[in-house]
């Protein structure tokens, strides 16, 4: 029998109860595994128990289903912080890890002298069980594996994401994939979630001096909208509809993009009035 991996994963909960099993599932071979929860108030943290994960709590309140969607960096590093291992790999409670990763981390893990120590991966997309083979965003690349001794930290408010010295430390690239898990709910109401999400973003972000705001909020999202108007049609053409992301919700992600800088634009125009009165 295998030793458990010596790296601790950590993951953000609220109301978890119908993903959770799958995703704990993907992670018996690990030693630690830490939720931080927003005070669920169905069977998560029954179910954590019963994996034997380590339960911290968001925010030092009791009041229930608390949300840390304006504040995710620091719930992360809350979780982080709390590990007790070196090795940290975090992820979400609807998602899973396939064999593959498992086994590429154990390497790493034993490894008293690896390569890097901050990796990369791809993910991939699977919709109610069916594996998404195109997007228009593939390869997408995140950092999700990271050793604690260079002093990582957590930065960004409604998407976070892991900072650390990137001219003293390289990233190495993991060859499995990270599986995102999309639920037939969460399609039928992709543009609900999109709007939500992109509300909580522009109250965040969509403000500051011209500068700034033209290269963040303007110049930077341009270049993702015409990555995505040129890459969708690509997509479409090469691979086809059956393997590909449905076009609904492809053209869905292009069209947030497009609000987003409706909303980033609207928030600065009012930010600048409203400085001058």
């Amino acid at each position: 029998m295998n030793e458990k991996i010596p790296c601790s994963i950590g993951i953000l909960t609220l109301n978890s109860g119908t993903t959770l099993k799958r995703c704990l599932d993907s992670l018996k071979d690990f030693a630690e595994i830490i939720l931080c929860d927003g005070n669920s108030t169905d069977n998560t943290l029954e179910i954590a128990r019963e994996y034997g994960a380590k339960i911290i709590k968001q925010y030092d309140s009791d009041k229930p289903n608390l949300r840390c969607v304006k504040d995710k960096a620091n719930v992360r590093q809350k979780n982080m912080d709390a590990a007790s291992y070196d090795w940290y790999f975090f992820m979400d409670s609807d998602d899973a890890l396939p064999v593959g990763i498992t086994e590429e981390i154990r390497k790493i893990a034993l490894n008293s002298n690896p390569e890097f120590l901050v990796y990369r991966m791809p993910a991939r997309i699977f919709i109610d069980g069916r594996e998404i083979k195109h997007e228009a965003s593939y390869p997408s690349y995140q950092i999700r594996l990271i050793n604690r001794k260079i002093k990582p930290y957590f930065k960004g408010k409604v998407h976070d994401r892991l900072e650390f010295d990137r001219e003293k430390y390289k990233v190495g690239e993991l060859k499995s994939y990270y599986d995102f898990h999309w639920s037939k709910e969460r399609v039928e109401n992709y543009w609900k979630y999109l709007k939500m999400y992109s509300g909580w973003e522009a109250e965040v972000l969509g403000r500051g001096p011209w500068g700034s705001f033209f290269y963040w909020c303007v110049y930077k999202r341009l270049l993702i909208i015409a990555g995505y108007l040129y890459r969708i049609p690509k997509m479409y053409l090469l691979y086809g509809f059956k393997d590909s992301m449905p076009p609904r919700i492809q053209f869905l992600t292009l069209w947030h993009h497009f609000y987003l800088l409706y909303l980033f634009t609207k928030k600065q125009i009012f930010y600048v009035r409203h400085k001058r009165i």
